[in-house]
C-alpha cells in the first residue's frame, strides 16, 4: 500500500500540470445540457435525468487511467493490474454506490469526443444514466477517461459490487 501511496503522489504532481486540457466547467456544462435536454441512445429516446456535479476523486482516477493506458500503449477499462473502475475508486478511497466509465482514444478536443460517446448507444446510455450523480473526466496524450460516479448514502455498505462501462 505504500507503494500505491508513493506513485499516487507523483501522478498528483504530474496530475496538475498535464490536465491542463481539460476545461472542467465547460466540461460539465455540456454534460449537463445533455442530461438536461434529453436525447436519442441508440434507438431509444431517453428522457432528461438530473445533473451532476464535479467531483476531484473522479477526476484523479479518470487522469490516472488515462496516464497509465497512454504510458503502456493499451486501451482497456481494466488497468495494467487487472482493476476495474470500482477497485480503482476503492484504492483512492471513493465510497461508490454506483461507478461508470467511459473511454476514448485519438479524438482532438472534448466536443469531439463527446460526439463520439453519444454517438455509441453504451457510452450515450452511461451519460444519461439517472443513478450517476458526480463527474470526473481526464485527458492524457490521446485517451480521455470520463468515470461517474454516486457515493453510498451514509451508514450504509457496498454488499454487491458491479458497476457499467461505455
Amino acid at each position: 500500500m505504500l507503494v500505491l501511496v508513493g506513485c499516487t503522489s507523483n501522478t498528483v504532481a504530474q496530475y496538475r500540470s498535464v490536465n491542463k486540457g481539460v476545461d472542467r466547467k465547460m466540461v460539465l456544462e455540456k454534460i449537463n445540457k445533455l442530461r438536461k435536454n434529453g436525447c436519442r441512445c441508440g434507438g431509444e429516446r431517453m428522457k432528461p435525468v438530473g445533473e451532476v456535479k464535479w467531483n476531484a476523486t473522479l477526476e484523479k482516477s479518470a487522469y490516472t487511467h488515462a496516464k497509465e493506458m497512454q504510458d503502456n500503449n493499451y486501451f482497456s477499462h481494466h488497468s495494467i493490474d487487472g482493476l476495474d473502475v470500482g477497485e480503482r475508486l476503492d484504492e483512492l478511497g471513493y465510497k461508490w454506490h454506483y461507478v461508470g466509465e467511459n473511454l476514448a482514444v485519438g479524438q482532438k478536443s472534448f466536443d469531439e469526443t463527446m460526439r463520439d460517446w453519444i454517438k455509441s448507444e453504451s457510452h450515450c446510455r452511461m451519460l444519461m444514466n439517472s443513478d450517476m450523480k458526480e463527474v470526473g473526466v481526464s485527458r492524457y496524450g490521446k485517451y480521455w477517461v470520463q468515470h461517474f460516479g454516486t457515493l453510498m448514502p451514509p451508514k450504509t455498505r457496498r454488499t454487491k459490487v458491479t458497476y457499467s462501462e461505455g
